[in-house]
């Protein structure tokens, strides 16, 4: 099986009560549900919450947002 190009989206943690902001992750996976099983665990991220969405992304795609750390975009 083919891993395939995904970008997640999913609320940030850590930035005081009532506040809030997206982050985007652009992660290699089988399946969507795997790529967002995957940017829930990820640092900063609310892992309570749902994820806001996820689409599938060309390899390109997939190179720019991994030339840019998620947390400095």
């Amino acid at each position: 099986m083919k891993k395939r190009y995904y970008l997640i989206s999913c609320e940030r943690g850590h930035l005081g009560r009532g506040k809030g902001a997206t982050i985007c992750f652009a992660i290699q996976a089988y399946n969507l549900p795997q790529a967002m099983k995957i940017a829930r665990r990820m640092p900063a991220v609310k892992h309570t919450r749902m994820i806001n969405y996820g689409r599938e992304i060309t390899e390109e795609e997939y190179i720019e947002y991994r030339k840019v750390s998620a947390y400095k975009r």
